[in-house]
């Protein structure tokens, strides 16, 4: 399968399996390819003991790995992703003008041969890509959006720890009880701490609330950007809403505070990063926001 895609202001999100090549047309009308080869995971740690949550599914794994082999303009390229470790929060590959972030790879989980089971499958977020790799791509020099990003919550550190993404492991599919690929990431902050929009948001509300019997204030943003492509931004673990809901909201608004609500052992914060375009819906690493907003800091 061949796919097309165009540069435009917002990051693309893609997938491709084994054979399929992502044909991209750059700002300047030049063609850039890549064709995936080929997958593998491992097990680079085992070893977890930090807890045990009986109502999902449990292992021993502490950090993993996978790997793609791809052709880039003809030329063959290896990419590989640790998660677990501090190497969860990497620097997207720079080739040929494009910037790359390689999210995620099926052959981790258990249903295509691998070690991992999702985590959040039940609240309807799936960390599995839909084809054998999930990937976003933007040419080099361009912004991933087309506005500024705003801090989403304040970070005196200017960096992300993987000791602070809840007790270590819950990074963006991080091996959640040592087995469950975790659903988002969550960053610990003390409760209270201020949540601000990192963009302009069309629209914003508590799709989970205490209020209407669930047992988490879960807050969605949505930004429809003139490219067409739709961001949706989760924030979840939230105390109260500062603003009124379903109104829009201007960047770097204050809207909630937050790390309150059923945390569990750490107060922290769990952030999703969504992306509706093109015919796809794309879970993607909320790491690729936090970097944007990290080096505009």
């Amino acid at each position: 399968m061949q796919l097309q895609r165009r540069i435009k202001p917002t990051l693309t999100p893609f997938g491709l399996n084994q054979g399929d090549t992502l044909v991209l047309t750059l700002a300047d009308g030049d063609s850039w390819d890549m064709c995936l080869e080929g997958t593998s995971a491992e097990v680079v740690a085992r070893g977890f003991d930090r807890y045990r949550d009986a109502s999902h599914f449990s292992g021993d794994i502490t950090v993993y790995a996978f790997t793609a082999e791809v052709r880039i303009n003809g030329r063959a390229h290896s990419f590989r992703r640790e998660v677990g470790s501090q190497a969860s929060f990497y620097e997207p590959w720079l080739i040929d003008g494009v910037r790359i972030w390689f999210d995620a790879a099926a052959c981790i989980f258990a249903s295509n041969g691998g070690f991992m089971q999702e985590k959040d499958w039940g609240a309807g977020l799936i960390c599995k890509p839909g084809q054998a790799t999930r990937w976003a791509v933007q040419e080099t020099g361009l912004p991933i959006c087309p506005e500024p990003l705003h801090p989403w919550y304040p970070n005196p550190t200017g960096r992300l720890d993987i000791h602070d993404c809840y007790t270590g492991e819950d990074c963006w599919m991080g091996p959640y009880n040592g087995g469950a690929t975790h659903g988002g990431l969550d960053l610990n902050m003390p409760a209270g701490t201020l949540l601000s929009t990192p963009v302009a948001v069309d629209n914003q509300y508590l799709f989970n609330s205490l209020e209407a019997g669930f047992r988490n204030n879960r807050w969605r943003g949505i930004r429809q950007w003139p490219d067409g492509s739709q961001w949706q931004l989760q924030a979840h673990h939230l105390i109260a809403m500062t603003v009124p809901e379903l109104t829009p909201l201007a960047r770097g608004v204050p809207y909630a505070t937050t790390a309150g609500t059923a945390v569990g052992l750490r107060e922290h914060t769990h952030f999703v990063f969504r992306v509706i375009e093109q015919g796809g819906e794309y879970l993607l690493d909320p790491w690729i926001l936090f970097h944007e907003m990290l080096a505009a800091s």
